[in-house]
């Protein structure tokens, strides 16, 4: 019996670290599962927009409870710059671009329309409910800054470019609207 003792402290402590090493990371599984439930965000309605002031092109992701998918796609738009998501996928990705940088850096109120002078590159815009939050980056942001807004950036392109949206779009001007040239139907080469 007194053999047996001097091996029961390390496995004591090697018990201890494994139970240690699964409670923390049960804790950490409960938190996540807790934090993605978007039982946290105050409101469903959620319009996040992304500005390129530089080209002047926007773009946005908004939740089911900000607008309502099947009646926003039956009407023609002068653009199809907005593309629709559950209210579950918008609280997850607006928790995971505030984890990016966005809860870091946002002010409140609105983006500018416009950026003077080129100063202002791009701009995230969160609307969620009645409040409104925004974030610029330009010639003045820090390094740090600059990576920090294009993971988020990074981050709304993929959601948006996998979000489906069926929107018709306005078009006046009929084949010009795609910027092609008449096609001959006999040889397949432009006219």
């Amino acid at each position: 019996m007194t053999q047996a003792q001097p091996h029961v402290a390390p496995i004591r402590a090697l018990v201890t670290a494994i139970l240690g090493a699964l409670v923390a990371s049960l804790s950490g599984a409960i938190l996540c599962a807790c934090a993605s439930s978007g039982a946290a965000r105050s409101s469903s309605a959620l319009l996040v927009t992304l500005h390129d002031f530089k080209s002047g092109v926007s773009f946005e992701l908004a939740s089911e409870s900000h607008t309502e998918r099947v009646a926003y796609y039956s009407g023609a738009r002068a653009d199809a710059a907005r593309k629709v998501q559950t209210d579950e996928i918008m609280s997850l990705f607006v928790g995971e671009i505030e984890r990016q940088g966005l809860a870091r850096h946002a002010q409140v109120g609105r983006a500018p329309a416009l950026a003077p002078g080129g100063v202002i590159s791009w701009g995230l815009e969160v609307e969620c409910g009645p409040e409104t939050s925004h974030w610029l980056v330009g010639k003045g942001s820090a390094p740090a800054d600059w990576q920090e807004f294009q993971k988020c950036r990074d981050t709304f392109l993929q959601l948006y470019n996998i979000t489906v949206s069926f929107q018709a779009v306005q078009n006046d001007s009929g084949r010009g609207f795609f910027g092609e040239e008449p096609r001959s139907a006999a040889d397949g080469k432009r006219e």
